[in-house]
């Protein structure tokens, strides 16, 4: 589908328990304002629920009509096979409580910031994940998330949010008996493992924020698996949340990762499967992969894959273009992150080291903003919602260990040898002139902050 394909119609979808106080009394004037400024004609449906939401697609819309969908992960799964079935185009209004299909396609957390983000974007194919009979479009797990959807407090869900589930995981963590799973992805042979927890990913994000590897798309054409083993004790698997929390599992020494369009689970037989944060499905399990079959409506910051040839018509060349776009990109991740860790760190070595480094690394990315403007870089925004998302999680851990500084600088670390990395991949030579002076002074705040956060562990 392409954006010529459009009606021109905008059908804002919300549903009354999820509507936000000051829409009520205006019909969503302000939101309803957001599309009708960019050229769309807009009416407004309230919905009790998802079903709801799907019969007024069923019935009162046109091949074309954008429909804006106000809920969370469990709406938009909800609400998948309806869209595709009717060939209109979906643009998530993030109103839930871990919003990580929104946060996949780098939509602002705040609701009218994500709506002009999105119209203002262009059309999308997005790839569909399958579990027996059910679809999903972020992660299916099997385990300790599946088990923790049952041991979540409502009442600390309206409190607190995201931090809710991370309390509940911990204690399906301590207390769930391991799974006995045979596990074959592809073509290859099954595997006979002791499994905590299995997780069959399509989008970049599940479970209130974490990531599970730093490629992972919904139009990338493949299905990703990380499992934890029974023999990954507690410390070990906060270690793992630290890995998730700060971008890969890929390399874990404590989780197993595959990739594959199928995967077939045997085992267990009846355990509960979690998908898009709604209990869809059981064991057994196959899972399959449904390519470029969503159509969604994105902001541009989720098209984010360049290659060193990938410059615009009209813009300026620059040698080592992809790579120059991943160090922008990482170093303003990178800030943000710091910052959100200084006011839960209680170590004051670790608290200083972020504040500074937090400073330091948002100056040099305003030099590369400017720099690199003409090239049309950076290609992409970082995660949204990161400063709260990041600050739950880390009081969870602080609550819940007393080593959670040194996890952290942990993390940190790995961080910044990553991005070191990139930098010593550069020929910085070859660089516009204006560009290496902030490259270089980049390098140096990454090993000085590295040096600190390894003295910490």
């Amino acid at each position: 589908m392409k954006n010529s394909d459009l009606t021109g119609k905008v059908i804002l979808l919300l549903t009354n328990s999820k509507l936000p106080e000051a829409w009520r009394e205006n019909g969503a004037q302000a939101l309803r304002d957001v599309f009708e400024d960019a050229g769309y004609q807009t009416d407004l449906t309230l919905c009790d629920d998802p079903k709801k939401i799907c019969d007024c697609i069923a019935n009162e819309t046109n091949p074309g009509d954008i429909v804006v969908v106000g809920g969370g992960d469990g709406t938009m799964n909800a609400v998948l096979d309806t869209v595709i079935e009717n060939k209109v185009v979906l643009l998530p209004l993030p109103l839930g409580t871990a919003n990580d299909f929104a946060r996949t396609l780098t939509l602002p957390d705040e609701p009218l910031t994500a709506a002009r983000a999105a119209i203002h974007g262009q059309i999308t194919m997005l790839d569909i994940g399958q579990v027996n009979d059910q679809t999903f479009v972020n992660a299916a797990s099997i385990g300790v998330p599946a088990d923790a959807r049952h041991r979540i407090d409502p009442e600390l869900k309206r409190t607190f949010g995201a931090i809710s589930y991370a309390v509940a995981n911990w204690k399906s963590w301590q207390e769930m008996t391991p799974m006995e799973l045979s596990v074959s992805c592809g073509d290859e042979e099954p595997q006979k493992l002791t499994l905590r927890q299995l997780t069959v990913t399509n989008g970049r994000y599940f479970g209130g924020g974490l990531r599970p590897s730093e490629n992972t798309r919904p139009d990338d054409g493949s299905l990703h698996v990380f499992a934890i083993r029974d023999t990954v004790d507690t410390l070990s698997g906060m270690d793992i949340a630290a890995e998730l929390l700060f971008g890969s599992v890929n390399d874990s020494n404590y989780a197993m990762t595959m990739q594959c369009n199928k995967i077939s689970i045997t085992g267990n037989d009846g355990a509960p499967i979690l998908a898009d944060g709604e209990i869809i499905s059981k064991l057994p399990a196959d899972f399959t992969l449904h390519p470029a079959v969503l159509p969604v409506f994105a902001p541009n910051t989720f098209f984010d894959l360049v290659s060193d040839n990938a410059s615009k018509e009209g813009q300026a060349d620059i040698p080592q273009r992809a790579l120059v776009n991943d160090i922008a990109c990482d170093t303003q991740d990178l800030a943000i992150r710091l910052g959100a860790i200084v006011p839960v760190a209680k170590d004051e070595t670790l608290k200083a080291a972020c504040h500074d480094g937090a400073r330091h690394l948002r100056d040099i990315s305003r030099q590369f903003e400017l720099t690199l403007r003409p090239y049309g870089l950076p290609t992409t925004s970082p995660d949204p919602d990161l400063h709260s998302l990041e600050e739950l999680r880390d009081r969870v851990m602080g609550w819940l260990l007393d080593n959670a500084d040194t996890r952290l600088a942990n993390g940190l670390k790995t961080r910044c040898e990553n991005l070191l990395a990139e930098i010593d991949d550069l020929d910085l030579p070859t660089l516009p002139d204006e560009l290496q002076t902030p490259m270089r002074t980049l390098n140096d705040e990454i090993g000085h902050l590295g040096n600190i956060f390894a003295k910490l562990i």
